[in-house]
């Protein structure tokens, strides 16, 4: 890829985030959840902002970019146990994937884990910085559990591939995608079946 166009590519990735966070934020929504939500947009927003950015110099009349030392592929979340039909959610590289409860009614929840009511209806988010995955407790009631940690109420913290993760009673493992295949890049990861 050349360097110009992979500043494009990350261009058009901000400002297709920036479109859907509008969008959704426009969406009729619970006050608590829309509040923590445009919190954890608008801190994503800084630390971009506050990122370095890719250096660019000037040799020979051509101008060369120095991509980041990090390359986010895509990644899903796999059910480790819990009652959800679904045993994998495919994050998405372009925009914040919220995790909640739907209810009985249609959703536009990207992760939707019904029926596990111990889930807030929007409970966390989680989304690709650039440089790796983030997630982010939303005020929920129970918290979200990275590990043996309770992340409620805490900045958004990065996600290493083969993370934990407990919304409730369901326990899900973020796996990182394989670039060319789609397919899980951990395949050496021992995934318990649900019971």
């Amino acid at each position: 890829m050349r360097p110009l166009e992979s500043q494009r590519k990350t261009t058009e990735g901000l400002q297709a985030f920036t479109e859907v966070a509008e969008e959704w934020l426009r969406r009729r929504r619970n006050r608590r959840a829309d509040g923590a939500i445009l919190d954890a947009v608008q801190r994503r927003q800084e630390r971009q902002d506050d990122a370095p950015r890719a250096h660019t110099t000037s040799a020979d009349n051509e101008t060369h970019a120095t991509p980041s030392a990090t390359v986010v592929s895509a990644a899903h979340l796999v059910k480790l146990q819990g009652e959800q039909q679904s045993e994998t959610w495919l994050l998405p590289l372009d925009r914040p994937a919220v995790v909640g409860r739907s209810g009985k009614k249609t959703s536009s929840l990207d992760v939707d884990l019904w029926p596990d009511m111990a889930v807030s209806r929007r409970h966390a988010m989680i989304w690709c910085d650039g440089e790796g995955w983030c997630i982010e407790d939303l005020r929920s009631a129970n918290g979200t559990v990275l590990g043996d940690s309770n992340i409620r109420g805490q900045r958004s913290i990065h996600l290493a591939p083969g993370t934990t993760i407990r919304f409730g009673s369901t326990v899900l493992m973020l796996t990182a995608l394989a670039p060319e295949s789609g397919e899980s890049a951990q395949a050496s990861v021992d995934v318990p079946s649900a019971s």
